[in-house]
C-alpha cells in the first residue's frame, strides 16, 4: 500500500507540473508552478527507492529526510500564501505571513533539526521508519521527528480551513468551489497527520494514507483552481487567479 501511495502521488505531481509548464513559460502565475515543482521534489524524496538512492549519495545518514521536511515546509508556506491571497482571506494571510506564522515556521524548523541530530540515524539507508520498526538507533525519537515535521504544515492547514470552508459554501463558480473543497480535504488530512505521527507502528498504513491524502488534496485542488482560471480567462491574456473567478 505504501509503495502504491508513493508512486501514485509522484505521478499526480508530475502530471500537474507538466500541465503548468506552458503557462509558467508565458509568465502566468508562476507561484503555482513553484508550488507544484516543490511538491514534485517532495514526492520524489518520499518514494522509498528514490530516497535510498539519493540518501546514499549524500552519505547514507538520512540527511535526505531532513531536507524533505524543509521542502515540505517551503511548499506549505507557498500554498498558504497563494490560497489566502486568491480567496482574499486577509486575516488568514496575515497569520501565515506575519509574526505568528514566522514563529511557527522557525519553531518547526528548529524542532525537526534538533530531533534529527539527537537521533543516531547513520547507517539506516531505508530511512527513519526502519529505525522505529527495528529498534535501531534512537527509535523512540523517530516518531517525534516525524511529528515535528508535521507541526508547521498542520498550523498552515488549520489557518486555511476557515477561508476554504467559506469558499465552498459561497456562490463562487462550481470549479472554484470544487478546488476549495479538495484543498480543504488536503488541509484536514494535514492537520490529522500531526497526531497520526504519534500513533503505534501498527497503524503505519493509516499514517501513510493520511499523509498522502493531504498531499493529493492540495495538488489536485490547485490544479482545479488553475482550470477554473483558464475558463474564466479564455483569451489567455490575464493571469488566472481565484479573485478573477469571483465575478
Amino acid at each position: 500500500m505504501r509503495a502504491t501511495l508513493e508512486w501514485a502521488t509522484l505521478l499526480v505531481c508530475c502530471a500537474a507540473l507538466l500541465l503548468r509548464v506552458p503557462d509558467a513559460v508565458r509568465g502566468r502565475n508562476r507561484t503555482v508552478f513553484g508550488i507544484l515543482f516543490l511538491g514534485t521534489l517532495c514526492s520524489v524524496l518520499a518514494v522509498s527507492e528514490l530516497y535510498e538512492l539519493i540518501d546514499r549519495a549524500l552519505g547514507g545518514w538520512d540527511l535526505t529526510s531532513l531536507i524533505l521536511r524543509y521542502l515540505v515546509f517551503a511548499t506549505v508556506l507557498l500554498v498558504g500564501l497563494r490560497v489566502t491571497r486568491g480567496l482574499a482571506a486577509d486575516r488568514a494571510h496575515q497569520l501565515i505571513a506575519g509574526g505568528i506564522g514566522r514563529w511557527a515556521l522557525g519553531l518547526g524548523c528548529l524542532a525537526v533539526t534538533l530531533a534529527f541530530f539527537l537521533m543516531d540515524s547513520y547507517g539506516s539507508p531505508e530511512g527513519l521508519h526502519a529505525q522505529a520498526a527495528d529498534g535501531a538507533g534512537d527509535a523512540d525519537l523517530a516518531p517525534w521527528f516525524t511529528a515535528a515535521g508535521r507541526t508547521y504544515p498542520a498550523f498552515v492547514s488549520l489557518v486555511l480551513v476557515a477561508p476554504l470552508l467559506a469558499a465552498v459554501r459561497s456562490r463562487l463558480p462550481r470549479l472554484v468551489r470544487a478546488g476549495a473543497l479538495l484543498v480543504l480535504l488536503g488541509a484536514a488530512f494535514a492537520v490529522l497527520s500531526l497526531p497520526a505521527a504519534l500513533t503505534p507502528s501498527s497503524w503505519a498504513g493509516a499514517q501513510h494514507f493520511v499523509n498522502y491524502a493531504a498531499a493529493l488534496g492540495y495538488v489536485v485542488g490547485l490544479v482545479v483552481f488553475w482550470f477554473s482560471g483558464l475558463i474564466a480567462s479564455p483569451s489567455g491574456n490575464a493571469r488566472a487567479t481565484l479573485r478573477r473567478n469571483r465575478g
